[in-house]
């Protein structure tokens, strides 16, 4: 049997190699349009920042760590088109520059997902960048290190563009984050997003909400950001306004998608065409709240799926349970977390919600290093489900998130919750969790 993989990253190289492991013999050969596989795009503004100084560090494993297992990778090779009929792909190799055609019995698209430009007037500028792979974490890292700019602008105030402030400032560069929504981490109700921009602003960061980016221009030897409300100075910019998936050569395949371009699966991540697999950042998963396919692009998600692909192509019966959209977020020193729905999301989606919001001590009160975390939840009056929470604090945010995150899976209601049995000591947690501080409060 020959297997097919279209994209060395999460998704493809974690399909890769727990196929291999789950079956010696199988003939598995890997398709990847960029230099590089099997790296962490989450660490590249850690690298940027100095934190994470070898940008190896980057990688968890090398080509020859996948050669050395039977598993034919190719780099710089771009699938352009597919036949669903033949079970044929065009594949074209940019270091010979040639184009062939390649068969499969097994395929699976894990082709992620490429940073949303703008399409602005003068975006081709060279001090504009995306920061989605390590190419583009190679061009920004060679112009802040050759060009020494003073100041930066990053278009977004998603995950990238926070942490990449992070990292700017902590190169001496005056940064200025402009959002176009009202508050910066749109995924968080406003309050708990506001949080975050008033850390932000604490360190410096000018941030302008509420402004929609109209272009770009060169005035009186000045580099310029014009939005709605003005005009920013600047030395490059970052475009950091998301991203979509990587579906343009699917055209006219067959393949089902969602509004933005994500394919289409099932549970077992079938595409619906025979023998033709999609995970990662390219295609839908299921929420588990929302009951209906999203497109949440998380490395996490794509390691998972990756490997629920290769259980089913070694004949195994898995599949995929679905996400409840989990983030946590570093905010120079605090820290931002969500699982499940927020209050807002909850609203547009038509589902009754309301929320409980309080402020607890991480610890207990008379033990250093005690700070008060910020903890929502969300959940359906009728019969108190939760269904979501968000937190913002200095200490203990992530790890409190995982413990939100299994009750949500749980299906969990407030009165079940509110009796879990967290551990208590004073350097972690006062006799009350926050999280159970705040289930309490709904009656």
């Amino acid at each position: 049997m020959r297997v097919v993989i279209i994209g060395g990253d999460a998704a493809g190289m974690s399909a890769a190699s727990k196929l291999r492991r789950l079956d010696d013999k199988v003939e598995i050969v890997v398709f990847e349009r960029g230099h590089d596989v099997s790296y962490s795009a989450c660490g590249m503004p850690y690298h940027i920042k100095g934190e994470i100084p070898e940008e190896t560090s980057l990688y968890a494993r090398s080509p020859k760590d996948f050669e050395e297992k039977d598993i034919r990778l190719h780099l710089q090779h771009e699938v352009t088109a597919f036949d669903a009929e033949k079970k044929e792909l065009t594949v074209y190799d940019h270091v010979n520059a040639q184009e062939k055609k390649e068969t499969y019995d097994k395929l699976l698209i894990a082709t992620g997902a490429d940073g949303i430009r703008l399409g602005l007037p003068d975006t081709v500028d060279e001090r504009v960048f995306t920061f989605n792979d390590m190419e583009d974490m190679r061009r920004l890292k060679d112009l802040l290190e050759k060009k020494n700019p003073e100041r930066g602008v990053i278009i977004g105030g998603g995950f990238i563009g926070i942490e990449l402030a992070e990292a700017f400032v902590s190169r001496g560069i005056s940064t200025t984050i402009v959002e176009r929504e009202k508050e910066i981490l749109p995924q968080l109700d406003a309050e708990f997003g506001r949080a975050a921009r008033e850390e932000l602003a604490r360190h410096g960061v000018n941030i302008e909400t509420g402004a929609t980016v109209k272009g770009y221009a060169e005035r009186d030897g000045r580099f310029r950001v014009l939005t709605i409300a003005g005009e920013v100075e600047t030395d490059f910019v970052i475009e950091a306004v998301g991203v979509k998936p990587n579906t343009a050569f699917l055209a006219g395949s067959g393949l089902s998608f969602l509004p933005n371009g994500a394919i289409r699966v099932n549970a077992a991540m079938k595409t619906g065409l025979p023998d033709v697999y999609a995970a990662g950042d390219v295609a839908s998963v299921r929420h588990r709240i929302l009951e209906r396919d999203v497109h949440i692009p998380l490395g996490t998600h794509a390691n998972k799926t990756g490997r629920i692909v290769a259980e089913q192509i070694a004949g195994r019966d898995a599949e995929f349970p679905g996400v409840l959209g989990s983030f946590v977020v570093k905010v120079f020193d605090r820290t931002a977390a969500k699982t499940g729905l927020s209050l807002q999301e909850a609203k547009k989606a038509n589902i009754p919600a309301e929320s409980v919001t309080i402020e607890a001590p991480s610890r207990a009160g008379y033990y250093p290093g005690m700070e008060r975390i910020k903890v929502r939840i969300v959940y359906r009056p009728e019969d108190k489900r939760l269904l979501g929470f968000q937190l913002f604090g200095a200490d203990g945010v992530a790890q409190r998130l995982h413990a939100a995150a299994l009750a949500l899976w749980a299906n969990m209601d407030a009165d079940t919750f509110r009796q879990a049995d967290f551990a208590y000591a004073p350097p972690f947690s006062p006799v009350y969790d926050p999280l159970l501080v705040c289930a309490n409060q709904i009656k």
